[in-house]
């Protein structure tokens, strides 16, 4: 009988902590939940901003030079990167006498 009891009492605390695993892990999902909404609601809202922006024709000129500008800054920045890759790996160093060194 104590036996019986005593597995009784273990299956109790497994339910216990198997409650207490599911009340964390739906709180966890509710927190996500409203962390993604309200990134969703701020994304929303700079679309709706471009949008109106964009639809303007000065203002849809001022975001062509920007896009231009940005465009041509990472050009630069990362033709730069393979320029200097390219002319350092043509030059290669001369071999040093080992013998004449000493």
């Amino acid at each position: 009988m104590n036996e019986l009891g005593s597995k009784i009492s273990a299956l109790k605390n497994i339910t216990i902590d198997m409650h207490q695993d599911v009340n964390d892990q739906d709180r966890l999902l509710n927190d996500s939940d409203n962390v993604f909404a309200g990134f969703g609601n701020t994304l929303r809202a700079s679309l709706g901003r471009m949008n109106r922006m964009v639809s303007k024709r000065h203002q849809r000129q001022l975001c062509f030079y920007v896009t231009i500008a940005v465009a041509v800054f990472f050009i630069l920045y990362y033709g730069s990167g393979l320029v200097s890759k390219f002319s350092w790996s043509s030059s290669s160093p001369e071999p040093v006498d080992v013998d004449r060194a000493l």
